[in-house]
């Protein structure tokens, strides 16, 4: 059997649903520039406007305590986050007394798992993932989901309503087998994303809290993630204690002779 906090963590980033709970961001300060909404927007301007709040960067680094419930079982462990835009998402996970249990690389072609707690390891397409997910589910997606940004994939159909009138704003819509849902704040960041296969009873919601400026971007120090589908129910805090961006990053990610291949 895999290590369960390994094997968590994977479905966390990369399943796709979800439940709705409302959850405002609190706003500790905001970037130079908010495009403003107004009521004479039309849906397409409102969401240029929210797309030109995702983050610019090229590289991300984030350090989180995290809190996983799976079913009965709760797990608590340390995940250091990097990202390489639109390349690579790179995630190490230790343990108590901050021993490395597994490590994660997630590219556009491809999943590699390395669990060192039990010396396996595990290399598939990224096309692996749509047995938990559905075909719709791109690595931006993913990224996306790790930055509180907005997903282009989703937002490039006319399938869409945004009302304005509510307070946080929502944006709901379908694209092919998915539907989702933002609650965006003031600042045109998120305070909460749904997403949703209704056809596989699948679901995922991720709420942001604690927003703080990192060099001029908005990004939420808090993030919690809920799963639901089948028999599988997973909750999950991410606490960041350090994040940067656009500074040179490594992603170590060496094979050695001593694992087992899982295939």
């Amino acid at each position: 059997m895999w290590n369960k906090s390994v094997v968590t963590l994977l479905l966390l980033v990369v399943l796709a649903s979800c439940s709705t709970k409302k959850k405002m961001s609190k706003v500790e300060s905001k970037p130079e520039v908010v495009e403003t909404i107004s009521k004479e927007d039309s849906k397409n301007a409102v969401v240029q406007k929210f797309l030109l709040s995702n983050l610019d960067f090229t590289t991300f680094s984030g350090k989180a305590k995290s809190k996983i419930d799976l079913g009965k079982s709760s797990y608590d462990v340390t995940a250091n986050i990097r990202i390489e835009k639109d390349k690579r998402i790179w995630i190490s996970i230790t343990a108590l007394l901050g021993i490395e249990i597994g490590r994660v690389l997630i590219t556009p072609d491809s999943v590699q798992i390395l669990n060192k707690f039990q010396g396996e390891y595990i290399a598939k397409p990224f096309s692996y993932l749509y047995q938990y997910a559905s075909e719709d589910l791109t690595f931006s997606n993913v990224q996306d989901l790790f930055l509180a940004n907005f997903s282009t994939n989703l937002l490039n159909t006319t399938d869409f309503e945004v009302d304005q009138t509510s307070v946080p704003i929502q944006l709901r819509g379908q694209k092919n087998a998915l539907t989702y849902l933002y609650l965006v704040n003031q600042q045109n960041r998120l305070d909460s994303f749904r997403l949703e296969q209704p056809e596989k009873g699948q679901k995922l919601e991720a709420s942001y809290a604690d927003y703080s400026n990192g060099g001029g971007q908005l990004f939420p120090m808090g993030l919690e993630l809920l799963i639901s589908g089948g028999d599988m129910n997973i909750k999950a805090n991410f606490n960041y204690s350090r994040i940067s961006f656009n500074e040179a990053i490594e992603m170590p990610f060496t094979i050695s002779n001593k694992y087992k291949v899982i295939n």
